[in-house]
């Protein structure tokens, strides 16, 4: 995601990095080539032109234009339902957090466990692997490999290695979570009222995992975008044909121009249809899942050296 000030008119006008330009500049040049040749033999060699009126052009460009708008709405939906599930996910991890330092209380009359300690490792052990399962869930909607993070957060945990073997990792590392609930309250630390608190907290990640991958397994209809590709591109290309008669040689400028808005807005829609992904203007999840560890942390006590730094922007990019 693109993080900057936006305190210059000109910085923002002027700006490369962030912007579509870097992704459509081939297909741009491609379109003002063309015009200018066009424009070259409508001047030079009248006899071998060919001329459109701007009838169905004005017709077309109303029609792109819906098009685009509607397939940029449907890409921004996306991204914006993303966002929530990401701050839903937020604050779900913290009240957990609270709920586990809370209610997992060795002090518990029915407590089996006389050593303090034994509920620390209860608590320790719960929290470890909801930041483990927050990785996971960045991982698998990226499409990343969890394994390395997964060994580096857990390489002393005996069941690693059956989190690892599944096709869901997070799945698998939040049936361990429930499996840790049922433990603690099994040894008594966790009254049987508050189990059912801790594992509403638990459904509701797994519900937000579930929202997240149905947003990535299925994006906007293949023969849409086909659609709204072809019809841009044609448009563009066409465009000077209908052009040169009335604005002359300086038809490949109005070319590049209107391509750069119908080119820019198709590519912006390109960008934030999948929001999890690593484009420039997608959703930060390292930072978001970060931010959610070192929260956890903290509300459980962990030392300073411990907790992980926060994530910074880089060029004014955060991933």
């Amino acid at each position: 995601m693109i993080v900057t000030e936006k305190d210059s008119w000109l910085r923002m006008i002027f700006a490369v990095h962030g912007t579509t330009f870097d992704k459509i500049w081939p297909r741009f040049l491609v379109v003002v080539s063309f015009s200018i040749v066009t424009t070259l033999i409508s001047y030079y060699f009248p006899d071998h032109k060919f001329t459109l009126t701007m009838a169905p052009f004005t017709v077309v460009g109303l029609a792109i234009a819906i098009f685009l708008g509607f397939r940029n709405n449907a890409s921004y939906d996306r991204y914006w339902e993303g966002r929530k599930l990401w701050g839903r996910m937020v604050n779900v991890c913290r009240s957990f957090t609270m709920q586990v330092n809370t209610l997992v209380d060795g002090t518990n009359p029915d407590a089996n466990a006389t050593d303090e300690s034994v509920t620390v490792a209860q608590r320790r052990r719960m929290i470890e692997l909801t930041i483990a399962y927050i990785n996971a869930v960045r991982h698998r909607l990226r499409d990343t490999d969890a394994t390395d993070e997964l060994m580096l957060r857990l390489h002393d945990d005996p069941k690693l290695q059956s989190y690892l073997a599944q096709d869901n990792i997070p799945a698998a590392v939040a049936a361990e979570i429930s499996n840790c609930i049922q433990a603690a309250w099994k040894s008594g630390t966790l009254n049987t009222y508050h189990v059912p608190i801790l594992h509403t907290s638990l459904t509701e990640m797994l519900a937000i995992q579930g929202g997240c991958e149905r947003i990535r397994s299925t994006p906007i209809p293949f023969t849409y975008s086909v659609l709204t590709h072809r019809t841009v591109l044609l448009y563009c290309l066409a465009l000077p044909c209908g052009l040169h008669d009335t604005v002359g040689l300086l038809t490949p400028v109005v070319v590049g121009l209107v391509a750069y808005a119908f080119l820019g807005l198709d590519a912006v829609g390109d960008e934030i249809e999948q929001p999890f992904s690593v484009d420039d203007n997608d959703l930060p999840l390292l930072f978001l899942t970060t931010m959610i560890e070192r929260n956890m942390r903290q509300m459980s006590g962990y030392p300073a050296e411990e907790l992980p730094a926060p994530v910074e922007p880089v060029d004014h990019l955060l991933i």
